[in-house]
C-alpha cells in the first residue's frame, strides 16, 4: 500500500509519522523503518528516540537507502563482491582513463589531472542514479554531435573502463543502489512491515526503483512538502511530479494508494512568507516582530550581528540549540562566522569534513616521497620532518634546518658517511668549543633525520609495482612507529581536553593504513614508480572523510541550507541574503553546463538542467525559512568583498513587501556592545577618549563589574615599544656597557634593529656565501699575515715577487686552516676563492707600495683596542659606564719631534667612504672612535706621547677598468692606482701629511698641495680634531644613556629611499615600521656638508 501525506512545512507530517512509530513501538509492533535522506539520519535518530523512548530501537530503525544497501548485503551476503571505497574508486577511475586515454579526446589530460578524475567520478555517479548506461551516452553522442558529442564519447569509453576496473570482484558505490534494487525482491527486508519516508524533494531513478519495490512488499507512507498532489504553487512542481509518478506506478500494479492532506493549524509570519515566496497577494500581513531584516557593511559585520544576536536570545532564557545560522555559499563565511563566534564567547558547531591532507601524517607521507624522489630538497626534508611523526622535535628541526640553510646541504650531503664539518655559523674562521659541541649535536640530529628516510628511500628505489610501493610504505610506517606516536598524540590531545583533534587522530591512522590496502587490492602488480604512486596513493587518502562531531549537545549550529532540516530550531539568522547568493547561481563547475544539460534532456537523458535545479534552489529557500518556530532574521552585506555593493536578495525583497518591513542598518558599536569580550573594545575606546555613546556605556560596566580588566586592557593599549623597563634593560646589556662601533651605529641608524640585534639576539638566517664580510675577514687575516712574515714587519722592504708569494701562501693557509680546506666546497666557491685571491694579492702589493713612499709604519694589525687601553672608560650618570672596543685594521705610527702621531687604517671591501656628516649624526665613527681612545690612553702601550694624524680608509677590492679603447698593462694600472685612493680625515699639517705620502703630488692620500699647502675637505686641525673628539665622546656617552634607559624605539635614520635604515633591514618583517604611528618616527638626516659640520661643532651660528 502507498499512502502519501501532503502539506505545507510546518504542517505536522513528520510529527505524525513519529507518533505513529511511537505507538508501534509502545506496542511491541516490529518491522518499522524510517528512510531519510543520508546527511539527516543522524537528526532523525535522535528525534525518534526523544518521541518513541529508549526501547526504540527494538522495534524501529532509521534508515538511508544506502543503510538498505548495508542491510540486504548482510542478509544475502555481498555476492562475492566487496564495496570499494572513495579512495579505491579514485584508484579504479586512474586504471579506467590510463587504460583508454589514448582514445579520448576531451578528456585526455584527465589521466594527470586528479581535480579531473574527481569531476568524471561526480560524473559517472550522477549518471549512474539516473541509470543512464554507456550505450545510452554512446547513442546520445551519435544523436546530439558537435561538442556535446564528442564528450558524451568521452563519457561512455571512460564508464565502460571505469566499470572494467572496478571488476566483479568490487562494487561501486554509484552502482549499489541499482544491485539493491535487483536484489531486493529475494530479500526479507521490511517485507509486511511499515515504511516511513521523509526529508526527499523527489528521488533518483535509482531510488524510484526501490520505493517501487518497497511498495510491493510492506506499507509505505511518503511525506511530501507539497501543497497539492492535483494543482498548485509552482514551488512545489518537482514534488507533484513525484507524487504523481508513485502513484501512476501504484495503480498500473494494482496497489492501494491514497492521499491525505495536512492542514497547519497555525500559520506564523515564516510560514507566510515562504508560501508566498513567489505569490504576489494584494493584502500585507504582519510579521508580530518575527522577522527582522538587516544590512550590515560587510559579511564579517553580519557575522559579529549573528554572535550578538544569539548572546541576546540566550539571555532571554533560549538554549544554544535552538538557534541556527544559516548562508548559502557557506564555506565563505565559515572563517569568519568561526572567529566572530569564538571572540564573543558563544559556542557554535560548523558541521564540516577535515581536508585530511592537512594533516601530519599524510604531510610526512608526501614530504617523504618528495624528498627521495626529488633530490633531498631541503624544503621536501623539512616538511617531512617538521610533522612531528619522524622523531626530532621542532627545537631540534629548528638547529638542523638552520645549518642546512647555512650550508645549503643537498642530495649527497645527506648521505656522507663522515660527519659535516662545516662551522655552524658559516664561514666563521676556526671552530672553539662551543661551536664543536653544535656540530656534533647536529651531526647526531642529521643522522637520526635520515635513516628512516635513506631506509625508505631504497625500498623504493628497488620496488617496481604497486604492492612493492605498499610494502616500502608500509616499512617506512613501521620504521617510524608511527602507530605508537599517533597514540600517544591522541591521549595527550584527549588529557588537555582537545577529544575532536584527538578523535582525527585515530581515523587519519585507520585511513592511512586502509588506503594501503586498497591500493595493494586494486592496484596490485600494475607496474608503477614512485612518483606515480605517491601521487595515485595521496589522492586515494584524500577522498577519505574524517567527519567531526559537536563535543556539546548545547552549541548553536551552522552550515549552508541544505543542511537546515532540524524540526526544533526556534530562532534561524540567514546569512549573505543578496542577490548574487539566493538563489544560489547555476553551477558550471561540473562535466556538463546548464545549456549541455538541458540538451541531454531533449535527447531523453533525465539530468536535472536549468529550470529544474532553479525550482529545487526555490524549495531549498521554502524548506529554509518555514524552518524556525518563533524567529527569522535575515541579513546581507551591502557590501561585497570585491568592492561591488550587491542587491539585495528576492527573499528581503518579499519580506519588505509582504510584511510592510524596512531594513535596519547595523550599528557595530552596538553590537559589539552585547557581550563581555567584544564591549571591552569599546570601553577602552572610552579610556582613550575615543568611540560614542556606547563605548561610554562599555566602560561604566566594566568600571563597576571589572576594573581590574578595564585597567589591564587599557594600559595594553597605551603601550608602545618606545622603552623597556630599566629593569629589563639593565637585564639585557648589563651596567657596564662594552660597545663596538657597528653597536654604536646600529643604535644610530635605528633603536629598535638594536634592540632585537643586541637585546633579544634574534639572528636573520643568512646562507654562507664568501662575501663581505667574510671575504673582508679574509683579506685582513692575509694583509696581517703577509706584513708579519716580513723582516722586522717591515713590508716596504721586500720586493713584489716574494710579497705576491707570500700572499698565495697565506690564502692557501686561510683556506686549509680557518674555511676547513676544500671539503665541502663547491667548484663555484674554488673558482672565486681563487679569483679572490688575485684580487688580495693586488691589494698587498699596493699596500707595500704605499708604505715604500711614507715615513709611517705599522705598528699593529688587528688591534684589540680594549687589551691596548684597558683602562679606557667612560663613567655614566647612573653610577655604570661605557666604554669603545673594537678592532682597528691597522694602526701606523710616526715620530716625530718627541711625539707619536697615530693614524688607524680600515680596509673595506665595500665601497664605504668616509662622511663627516654621518659621523655627526653618530654614525661610522668606528675609525676615529679608536683613534681618539688610542690617542687619549695609548701612550701605555706605545711608550710616548700620541698625536691623532688622522684615519682612512683603504679600498680592499680589486677594481674594473673600463675604456673606451684598447689600453696598455701601463695604462690599466695608472687607472687602478685612480681608484685607490683613499678616503679619511687627516690632520692639517704638512709635515705629517708629508711623511705619509712624500712629494707634493700624492697618489694614495685625499689631499691637493696649492703653493705648498695641503687643501681639500678632508683635513682638519689639531682644534677641530679636539671638538670632533668631544662630540664622539659626547655620542658615546649619549648612546649609552639612551640604551640604559630602555629606548627601543623604532626611529630608522633617513637620508633618502636609496640610503635608508629600512632598506636592507634584516628585521622589516617584525618590526612593521609605519612612519608616525604608535610611536614609530622617521629620522630625517640631511645631508652636510663638511664646513657645515665643522660650524656646528664650533657653535657658530649659520643662517644658509
Amino acid at each position: 500500500m502507498l499512502r502519501i501525506i501532503t502539506g505545507r512545512a510546518g504542517a505536522g507530517k513528520t510529527g505524525r509519522i513519529m507518533e505513529e512509530i511511537r505507538s508501534r513501538v509502545s506496542s511491541g509492533m516490529g518491522g518499522s523503518v524510517l528512510i531519510v535522506p543520508e546527511q539527516y539520519s543522524h537528526e532523525a535518530e535522535r528525534e525518534l528516540s526523544s518521541v518513541a523512548g529508549p526501547s526504540a530501537p527494538l522495534y524501529a530503525e532509521v534508515l538511508s537507502f544506502t543503510g538498505i544497501a548495508r542491510r540486504v548485503e548482510a542478509e544475502l551476503g555481498p555476492g562475492g563482491r566487496r564495496a570499494l571505497s572513495s579512495g579505491a574508486r579514485l584508484l579504479c577511475m586512474a586504471l579506467a582513463l590510463d587504460s583508454v586515454y589514448a582514445r579520448l579526446g576531451v578528456y585526455a589530460r584527465a589521466r594527470r589531472s586528479p581535480e579531473l578524475q574527481l569531476k568524471l567520478l561526480s560524473a559517472i555517479d550522477e549518471l549512474s542514479a539516473a541509470e543512464i548506461t554507456p550505450e545510452a551516452l554512446d547513442e546520445a553522442a551519435a544523436q546530439t554531435g558537435g561538442a556535446l558529442g564528442l564528450k558524451l564519447r568521452d563519457l561512455a569509453l571512460i564508464m565502460a573502463a571505469f566499470s572494467a576496473a572496478v571488476g566483479s570482484e568490487r562494487t561501486d558505490s554509484a552502482d549499489r543502489l541499482t544491485l539493491l534494487a535487483e536484489r531486493l525482491p529475494y530479500s526479507d527486508f521490511a517485507r509486511d512491515g511499515s515504511i516511513y519516508i521523509d526529508g526527499f524533494t523527489d528521488f533518483t531513478a535509482q531510488e524510484k526503483r526501490i520505493v517501487c519495490e518497497l511498495m510491493q512488499r510492506a506499507d509505505v507512507t511518503l511525506c511530501l512538502t507539497l501543497d497539492s498532489v492535483e494543482y498548485g504553487s509552482e514551488l512545489f512542481d518537482i514534488t507533484r511530479s513525484t507524487a504523481r509518478a508513485l502513484i501512476r506506478y501504484a495503480t498500473s500494479e494494482g496497489i492501494q494508494h491514497k492521499v491525505e492532506n495536512m492542514e497547519s493549524a497555525v500559520r506564523s509570519p515564516m510560514d507566510v512568507l515562504a508560501e508566498n515566496l513567489l505569490a504576489y497577494p494584494a493584502r500585507t500581513f504582519d510579521s508580530e516582530g518575527r522577522i527582522r531584516l538587516f544590512a550590515a557593511n560587510s559579511a564579517y559585520s553580519e557575522c559579529e550581528f549573528a554572535a550578538s544576536e544569539a548572546l541576546r536570545l540566550a539571555r532571554s532564557g533560549c538554549r544554544w540549540r535552538d538557534i541556527a545560522v544559516a548562508a548559502r555559499g557557506f564555506e565563505d563565511y565559515r572563517g569568519a562566522l568561526t572567529a566572530a563566534f569564538e571572540r564573543a564567547g558563544v559556542p557554535l558547531f560548523v558541521a564540516r569534513q577535515v581536508d585530511i591532507t592537512k594533516k601530519p601524517l599524510p604531510t610526512l607521507i608526501a614530504s617523504a616521497y618528495d624528498a627521495v624522489t626529488g633530490g633531498w630538497e631541503q624544503g621536501d626534508v623539512f616538511a617531512y620532518l617538521r610533522t612531528g611523526l619522524a622523531g626530532l622535535s621542532l627545537a631540534e628541526c629548528d638547529e638542523l634546518e638552520n645549518y642546512c640553510f647555512t650550508w645549503s646541504i643537498a642530495s649527497r650531503r645527506w648521505h656522507d658517511e663522515r660527519d659535516w664539518g662545516m662551522h655552524p655559523d658559516g664561514y666563521k674562521g676556526e671552530l672553539s668549543d662551543s661551536a664543536r659541541e653544535r656540530l656534533a649535536r647536529i651531526n647526531e640530529l642529521r643522522r637520526r633525520a635520515a635513516a628512516p628516510l635513506m631506509e625508505f628511500e631504497s625500498a623504493v628505489k628497488a620496488a617496481a609495482t604497486a604492492r612493492e610501493h605498499c610494502q616500502a610504505l608500509a616499512g617506512l610506517f613501521e620504521t617510524l612507529q608511527l602507530a605508537l606516536r599517533l597514540a600517544e598524540r591522541a591521549d595527550e590531545l584527549e588529557r588537555s581536553g582537545r577529544r575532536q583533534a584527538a578523535a582525527e587522530y585515530a581515523r587519519i591512522w585507520d585511513a592511512a593504513v586502509d588506503a594501503l590496502e586498497q591500493c595493494s587490492a586494486v592496484l596490485g602488480n600494475m607496474e608503477l614508480d614512485a612518483a606515480a604512486f605517491a601521487r595515485l596513493y595521496l589522492l586515494t587518502l584524500s577522498q577519505y572523510n574524517v567527519g567531526v562531531i559537536p563535543v556539546s549537545l548545547d552549541m548553536v549550529t551552522a552550515g549552508d541550507m541544505d543542511r537546515m532540516r532540524r524540526r526544533h530550531i526556534k530562532h534561524l539568522i540567514v546569512l549573505g541574503a543578496s542577490d548574487e547568493r539566493l538563489p544560489a547561481p547555476e553551477r558550471d563547475d561540473g562535466v556538463f553546463t546548464g545549456d549541455e544539460r538541458r540538451a541531454l534532456a531533449e535527447a531523453g537523458l533525465a539530468l536535472d538542467a536549468g529550470e529544474a535545479e532553479l525550482w529545487r534552489e526555490y524549495t531549498l529557500i521554502y524548506n529554509c525559512v518555514s524552518l524556525p518556530a518563533e524567529t527569522l532574521t535575515i541579513t546581507y552585506p551591502a557590501w561585497g568583498a570585491d568592492g561591488r555593493e550587491p542587491e539585495p536578495s528576492f527573499l528581503v525583497t518579499r519580506a519588505k513587501g509582504l510584511f510592510g518591513l524596512e531594513v535596519e542598518g547595523l550599528n557595530r558599536a552596538g553590537v559589539l556592545l552585547s557581550g563581555e569580550n567584544t564591549a571591552i573594545e569599546l570601553a577602552a575606546a572610552a579610556v582613550a577618549g575615543q568611540g560614542g555613546r556606547e563605548a561610554s556605556l562599555a566602560r561604566e560596566y566594566f568600571e563597576r563589574s571589572d576594573p581590574e580588566r578595564l585597567h589591564r586592557v587599557a594600559a595594553a593599549a597605551d603601550i608602545t615599544r618606545g622603552r623597556l623597563s630599566r629593569e629589563a634593560a639593565l637585564e639585557l646589556y648589563g651596567r657596564d656597557m662594552k660597545l663596538s662601533a657597528s653597536r654604536l651605529e646600529r643604535f644610530a641608524s635605528c633603536r629598535f634593529s638594536y634592540f632585537l640585534t643586541y637585546g633579544l639576539k634574534a639572528r636573520p638566517r643568512v646562507r654562507a656565501q664568501f662575501k663581505a664580510p667574510e671575504a673582508g675577514t679574509f683579506v685582513h687575516y692575509v694583509l696581517q699575515h703577509v706584513a708579519a712574515a716580513a723582516p722586522d714587519g717591515n713590508l716596504a722592504a721586500l720586493p713584489d715577487e716574494r710579497i705576491a708569494a707570500l700572499t698565495r701562501e697565506c690564502t692557501a693557509s686561510y683556506l686549509e686552516n680557518e674555511l676547513g680546506g676544500r671539503e665541502g666546497k663547491t667548484a663555484r666557491f674554488i673558482y672565486l676563492y681563487e679569483r679572490l685571491g688575485e684580487s688580495v694579492e693586488r691589494i698587498v702589493l699596493d699596500m707595500a707600495g704605499e708604505l715604500r713612499c711614507s715615513d709611517f709604519r705599522p705598528l699593529d694589525f688587528e688591534l684589540d683596542i680594549a687589551r691596548a687601553v684597558p683602562g679606557a672608560g667612560l663613567k655614566l650618570p647612573d653610577g655604570g659606564s661605557v666604554r669603545a672596543v673594537g678592532i682597528a685594521d691597522r694602526v701606523d705610527g710616526w715620530v716625530h719631534d718627541g711625539r707619536l702621531y697615530l693614524r688607524v687604517v680600515d680596509y673595506k671591501t665595500g665601497r664605504k667612504s668616509f662622511s663627516l656628516s654621518d659621523v655627526y649624526y653618530g654614525l661610522n665613527m668606528q675609525m676615529l672612535l679608536y683613534l681618539f681612545t688610542l690617542a687619549g690612553a695609548g701612550e701605555s702601550r706605545y711608550g710616548m706621547e700620541i698625536a691623532p694624524a688622522g684615519v682612512l680608509y683603504i679600498p680592499a677590492r680589486d677594481e674594473m677598468v673600463s675604456a673606451d679603447s684598447e689600453l696598455t698593462d701601463d695604462q690599466i694600472a695608472a687607472e687602478r692606482s685612480k681608484k685607490l685612493v683613499r678616503s679619511g680625515l687627516l690632520l692639517d699639517d704638512a709635515d705629517v701629511l708629508h711623511a705619509m705620502e712624500r712629494g707634493d703630488k700624492p697618489v694614495r692620500l685625499p689631499v691637493k698641495w696649492k703653493d705648498g699647502a695641503p687643501t681639500g675637505d678632508n683635513l682638519a686641525g689639531a682644534e677641530r680634531l679636539g671638538l670632533l673628539a668631544r662630540r664622539i665622546e659626547d655620542t658615546l656617552r649619549a648612546i649609552a644613556r639612551e640604551i640604559g634607559s630602555g629606548s627601543i624605539q623604532a626611529d630608522p635614520c633617513y637620508k633618502g629611499t636609496r640610503d635608508n635604515a629600512c632598506l636592507w633591514c634584516d628585521y622589516a618583517k617584525a618590526c612593521r615600521f609605519t612612519d608616525g604611528e604608535q610611536g614609530d618616527t622617521r629620522r630625517y638626516l640631511p645631508p652636510l656638508k663638511a664646513e657645515r659640520v665643522w660650524e656646528l661643532l664650533e657653535g657658530v651660528d649659520y643662517d644658509g
